[in-house]
């Protein structure tokens, strides 16, 4: 059946396709992934290759016939341009696109996450770059996704935790009679106190803080972006860079 259809969302993906055109992915207001062909995309003078860049917040009317849908119209709700002017900036947000690329699905229908997303991107445009803001963005989006993590409780028994190990599978951390063998980064209290701080407070009550613990929690949660996305992500390789 072929229709028109409109949506909104952030360009989190373009892939090269033929000599002009781009298969352009796109997370949608509605919580879905889309992909569709942006003909003529990678012109220089083409109408639509500024509306099809990499976290663009765009209305695009999409034609579905046979093969892949085609962009018919392409609107720009907000270019983020501040980002596009910071290296740190920039880095975070194709940090979040790619999140989004790797662990939203088609149909998912996660707009809670798409408002998280919209929400973090706002932030980062008019204040500057924060690690623990980003770990703390991070936290959350896999809560989004059905991943809340504990670190009050023993994931496995329910114990209250003084101090704890890190194990994913299990849904957090885990006391030391749930910890089995396995090798499992140890944490400490103020460790599992900071983790619970990013998963519950605002951006901006994040702002500025922390900065003494900032590294340890970026690679708590870089461990958790990894098993969420099977080793998969490549936008942590980037982050010592523009953290400075």
């Amino acid at each position: 059946m072929m229709r028109l259809d409109k949506n909104s969302g952030f360009i989190v993906y373009g892939f090269p396709l033929g000599e002009a055109d781009q298969l352009v992915t796109c997370f949608t207001s509605s919580g879905n992934l889309i992909k569709f062909v942006a003909k003529g995309s990678r012109k220089v003078k083409s109408k639509s290759a500024a509306a099809v860049q990499l976290f663009i917040l765009g209305e695009y009317v999409i034609y579905r016939g046979r093969g892949l849908p085609i962009l018919r119209q392409a609107d720009i709700i907000d270019s983020f341009s501040p980002l596009r002017l910071d290296w740190s900036k920039s880095g975070a947000a194709f940090a979040v696109m790619e999140l989004c690329r790797l662990l939203i699905a088609e149909e998912a229908r996660e707009q809670d996450a798409f408002k998280l997303v919209l929400s973090y991107m706002l932030h980062l445009k008019t204040n500057d770059y924060d690690p623990i803001v980003f770990d703390s963005f991070r936290l959350k989006f896999a809560a989004c996704l059905g991943y809340e993590m504990g670190f009050s409780f023993c994931a496995q028994c329910g114990r209250p935790l003084q101090s704890g190990w890190l194990y994913w599978p299990a849904g957090g951390a885990v006391c030391s009679v749930c910890k089995g063998p396995d090798d499992k980064k140890f944490l400490r209290q103020e460790d599992l106190s900071l983790l619970d701080i990013l998963g519950e407070k605002d951006f901006i009550e994040l702002r500025g803080h922390f900065r003494s613990q900032g590294k340890t929690a970026t690679k708590i949660i870089d461990s958790l972006i990894n098993w969420l996305t099977e080793g998969k992500t490549k936008a942590q390789a980037f982050r010592p860079l523009f953290e400075g």
